[in-house]
């Protein structure tokens, strides 16, 4: 399973769409147990994700309140570090990564030592 949600994410567009589909889907379902328009469900599903809580709008329905804690949770512990994360990597060089150059080195010696066997 580990491996299989990791390959769905092997690029930053992934992440998002994981992002943003979340959003929508959240913004859904609250606007279906609160009675909000479309505009209020995204403005509180991207409040809500991003931890800021204005308190402008908040869950008075079970159903609303257990959307609002699932996509905390959700986006708090497994969207957004796994997108971080992924942009740090993109961002951070890896130092011991061989160039182009050594690695054609490294394949001409291997090539040379595998003639001599």
């Amino acid at each position: 399973m580990k491996k299989i949600f990791y390959k769905c994410t092997d690029s930053v567009m992934e992440l998002m769409a994981y992002y943003f589909g979340l959003i929508v889907a959240s913004s859904f379902v609250y606007g279906f147990f609160e009675g909000k328009g479309w505009f209020d469900s995204i403005w509180w599903a991207v409040v809500t994700s991003m931890t800021v809580g204005y308190g402008d709008m908040y869950p008075v329905t079970v159903g609303g309140r257990i959307v609002a804690m699932t996509l905390m949770i959700v986006m708090a512990f497994l969207i957004l570090p796994m997108l971080i994360a992924k942009m740090i990597t993109i961002l951070s060089p890896d130092r011991n990564e061989f160039s182009h150059e050594e690695q054609e080195q490294i394949k001409n010696l291997l090539t040379k030592i595998a003639e001599r066997v």
